[in-house]
């Protein structure tokens, strides 16, 4: 995969998170805590989670080639 193809799922991981967190906050203010309340949490929950993991592994991978990089251009 590409940078640039990276970053989308990263992005798009995030605007799903927002998404369903404000059809979360909108079934609350609406009906209370039920199951589909719940069910939006969950998975805004897990969109917040994968994106968060995805990024962070993005940078550390990006991080860690331009460590090797600048070792090469060292030597």
């Amino acid at each position: 995969m590409t940078e640039k193809q990276i970053m989308f799922q990263i992005g798009f991981k995030f605007a799903f998170f927002l998404l369903f967190m404000f059809f979360t906050i909108d079934s609350v203010g609406t009906s209370g805590w039920g199951f589909f309340s719940y069910l939006f949490a969950l998975f805004a929950t897990k969109d917040f989670v994968q994106g968060t993991r995805m990024a962070v592994s993005f940078y550390q991978i990006k991080k860690g080639k331009n460590d090797q990089k600048d070792q090469k251009d060292q030597h």
